[in-house]
């Protein structure tokens, strides 16, 4: 769908109201018709910015992707309150592989980093998209985990898709966007990354995902804000346990008492978020490193050919094709016409 800088105009503004517009939208004949008609007289209106914003996007190689488009995440289209437009930089993730956000404070501890770097890798070497924030500390370490096992990355914003939020993660977001994932914004180039941003921002983190993990939160924090958007839209949230005694375990120990699923080993993580995953677990535990590292090759792409595997790995195919031997015999891969799948 072509867009102009009249339904950019009413992504800006129909935040808390989007349903409502976009039924009125129908009624008027668009966007331009409900700009033109006052429809809503306290809305900005300077739509010179917007078409401004039209050529920032192109300027900046962005793309528009607005709730009705087949590319739209799908489960971010059934929220109360959808962004009627997305801006994005990349690729936007693909949900067949299904899709998981991870969130948690931005002074995170040690272990808090750890822990979410470790929960990042193992869900992008499974094949699962991994939606963070990009901010510093346990988002940043999410996008890296997952960037570092193969996987796919997507970073939500508050501030516009051409700006780096913060500066800091300019080589993260690059990597990023260079691995295959993306970066989103609901709001227009240019616009800065404002402190009111967020809470919006936030709601497009946990909506965009069957499931939410918290790392570490305070009680009062922009990720026990995300969680509690997370439950409100009916998504499964889980939550990693931590010491009584610090101020980063309250938020997710807070969590669990009041619900949430506690993290509690890495082994849960795997059949708790990704369990129609097609790996026989008992087959995982007794491949050597070579085999293990083909698996998961396999997995973080669907499915591959002999002379992917060869490239990838720098071996003979005859050195690969003994590996998928082995794998097929133990019942981990099939050959389906030269291409290597997983063995459901």
């Amino acid at each position: 769908m072509k867009y102009d800088e009249y339904d950019l105009w009413v992504s800006e503004n129909a935040y808390g109201r989007v349903r409502e517009v976009l039924e009125l939208m129908e009624e008027y004949g668009g966007a331009r018709a409900i700009y033109e008609s006052s429809r809503f007289p306290k809305w900005k209106r300077e739509i010179n910015r917007f078409s401004g914003a039209m050529e920032a996007a192109e300027k900046n190689g962005i793309g528009i992707c607005g709730i009705y488009d087949e590319d739209y995440p799908d489960m971010l289209r059934y929220i109360d309150d959808p962004p009627y437009i997305l801006y994005y930089k990349g690729r936007l993730p693909v949900e067949n592989k299904g899709m998981c956000s991870v969130v948690g404070s931005r002074k995170a501890t040690g272990y808090g980093r750890t822990m979410a770097y470790d929960i990042g890798k193992i869900l992008g070497s499974h094949g699962v998209t991994v939606v963070s924030g990009m901010a510093l500390g346990a988002d940043a370490c999410a996008h890296r985990g997952c960037i570092d096992g193969g996987g796919i990355t997507a970073a939500v914003l508050g501030s516009g898709a051409d700006l780096c939020t913060p500066l800091s993660n300019l080589k993260l977001r690059d990597k990023i966007i260079d691995s295959g994932g993306c970066i989103i914004s609901e709001f227009t180039p240019g616009t800065p990354g404002y402190a009111a941003n967020y809470p919006r921002r936030n709601r497009i983190i946990s909506g965009m995902s069957e499931s939410l993990i918290v790392v570490e939160a305070d009680n009062k924090s922009g990720t026990s804000i995300t969680a509690n958007l997370a439950l409100e839209q009916g998504r499964d949230v889980y939550a990693l346990p931590g010491n009584i005694n610090s101020v980063m375990s309250r938020g997710t120990n807070r969590l669990i008492k009041e619900g949430a699923v506690p993290l509690i080993s890495l082994e849960d993580l795997l059949e708790e978020i990704v369990p129609d995953q097609p790996e026989n677990r008992k087959c995982m535990r007794e491949l050597s490193d070579d085999e293990y590292d083909v698996i998961e090759y396999v997995s973080s792409r669907g499915s591959v050919s002999v002379n992917e595997l060869c490239e990838n790995f720098v071996k003979t195919v005859n050195d690969i094709s003994v590996i998928l031997t082995v794998l097929e015999m133990k019942g981990c891969i099939l050959n389906e016409n030269g291409k290597i799948i997983i063995a459901k």
